[in-house]
Parts: structure tokens; sequence; C-alpha cells
């Protein structure tokens, strides 16, 4: 069943590569050098850029806007899009996007993709999502064809020849799925409720997902304390033990972290009293560096980017 839902994911994936493949479609290559301003640099065979500028057009073209997604492409010296290219010319394409749905029947997000158009600004998401692709012009050999088809690998749908045997072929497909983290180090202020508002100063530290810190009450700065914790994914734990005034008071603040950085959450102490809580000055800073998950949707083990298949 896996096998089929991601078979199915590449066909579809298919139709999308069959315009990315071929860059420069829309006008002439530039006489320029370096990136111009969709994306393209030509000398270093790159195109760096957005998804919805790969046709050369930033108002309208085959995607419109940004596409949402960032692209990077690379081409062997000896692709030329919509000629007559050589088997073993080759042409990459990288993209990246964020989603809340990382389900397989939306290609693991990308119909779903969230709206992107600053690429210093990422969209409040709880994924980013990678895709590399890597697609060659091949030979006409009907029984090769067969063997890399048995091994994972699709026809491009860029043309055949008159045996069927297509001429591009995608050899590698890789999704890659990152999962929403946040990093919460920095000084914060934190407002403690209990019949009244306790505004506390913390200054946090983390290693992965386990927080350290010191912190102290506003109005009364003898009142210091230690506080140990962790964050996982939307949540946070701060177990805090006063150190100066008070010594031994301790309370247990369990948490969320919503979107914009903010947090609030419910605490306990031992001394039976409960309340709410939420920062009122810091930012927990989002990051997608861990890794959930991997899909290979071709298990075809190619025998060298820029040289034939077959």
């Amino acid at each position: 069943m896996k096998k089929y839902i991601a078979l199915c994911i590449a066909i579809a994936m298919v139709l999308m590569l069959s315009m990315l493949c071929t860059p420069f479609v829309s006008a002439a290559k530039p006489a320029t050098t370096g990136f111009d301003e969709y994306g393209y640099n030509y000398g270093a065979n790159l195109f760096n850029g957005w998804y919805g500028y790969y046709d050369r057009s930033i108002g309208g073209g085959w995607v419109t806007g940004t596409g949402d997604a960032w692209l990077n492409m690379k081409w062997s010296q000896n692709w030329l899009p919509m000629a007559d290219e050589p088997i073993g010319a080759w042409c990459t394409n990288h993209w990246t996007w964020f989603s809340n749905d990382i389900l397989e029947a939306n290609w693991y997000g990308f119909n779903t993709r969230l709206v992107w158009t600053d690429i210093n600004v990422v969209p409040e998401a709880k994924y980013k999502v990678t895709e590399g692709m890597k697609i060659m012009k091949v030979g006409d050999d009907s029984v090769a064809w067969a063997a890399y088809l048995a091994g994972g690998a699709y026809d491009a749908q860029w043309g055949t020849y008159g045996d069927g045997v297509p001429m591009y072929v995608v050899f590698q497909d890789v999704v890659s799925i990152y999962e929403r983290s946040w990093t919460v180090s920095g000084t914060w202020e934190l407002t403690f409720v209990y019949g009244g508002d306790y505004v506390h100063m913390m200054v946090a530290s983390q290693t992965d997902g386990t927080l350290t810190g010191t912190g102290y009450y506003v109005s009364d700065p003898s009142y210091t304390w230690t506080m140990t914790g962790s964050v996982s994914y939307d949540s946070i734990t701060l177990d805090i033990t006063y150190t100066g005034s008070n010594p031994g008071y301790t309370i247990h603040a369990t948490g969320t972290i919503v979107p914009d950085g903010t947090l609030s959450g419910t605490w306990t102490s031992n001394a039976g009293q409960s309340g709410t809580w939420v920062s009122t000055q810091g930012k927990a800073v989002a990051n997608y560096n861990n890794l959930i998950g991997t899909f290979n949707l071709c298990t075809t083990s190619p025998k060298g980017l820029g040289k034939p298949i077959f």
C-alpha cells in the first residue's frame, strides 16, 4: 500500500516536473553574468529563486506569484531545454516549502503549502518539507528501462522513443519532513496570576530540548530562583525552585508555545497554590531542524549524476 501511494505521488509530481525541467522556455538565455532578477545564473548552470519565477515571469506565467516554494536547480553543461539533449544530460530540482499538512495524498503537503512571499520570513507552519529530484536523458534500451522501472525510477513524461522507452527518467526523488521546534534561550518576563499579577524575570539557556535558567521576582529581587525545564514541539515545562527569600518554594509550570513565539499555561506550587502564567516579554524562535521522516520515492541506485543510465 505504501509503495502504491508513493507511486501515485510520483506520477502526480511528474506533471509539474515537465515544466520545471524546462527552465528557459519562456525567454532566450540572457547575455549576463551572475544571478539575474529571477534567480538564474546561466554561467554557473544554477537557479536559486522562487518556484513561481522559474518561467522568468514574476507577475504571472505558468506559476503565479512565488508559488509558495523556494526552488534550487542545477543542470549539466549539455542540458539544453526544449532541444535534442545528448544522453546523460541532467537537471536537478530541490524544493522547500512550509505546510501544516503532511498527508501522503497531498504530496506530503505540496498541494497545501502555506503562503510564502518573503525568503527572510518563515511562515507560521508546523512542518518544513523539502524534495530533491534528479532527471536525466537516457538511451533507447527497453531492457534497461524495465530494470530501472522495477527499481523505482519513473518516466518524466517528456517524450518517448518509438518503442515506448522514455527519453527522460526521474531516478532520484526524496522527500524530507522537518517538524517545527522552538528555541527559548534569552531574557523573558513572565507573569504568574494568583489573585493578582506576579511579574518575574527569567534568563533561559537551552541545549536541544533541555532548559536551564535563573530568575527573580521583579517587585522584590531578593526572591531569586533557579529553573530547569524542557521544550518538546509546542509544549514547554518550567520547574522553579526559590533560592533567595522563601527558599525551597517550588513552582511547576506547563504551557504551550503559540505560533507568534509567546508562552502561556498553568502552574502549581508545593504550597497548594495554582494559577495561570503568560510571557509578557520575550519571543521563542521557531526552527526546523527536527527531521521526522525521509521518503525515497525512487529506490533505484543510479550510476552517477552526469553519466548515462542507459
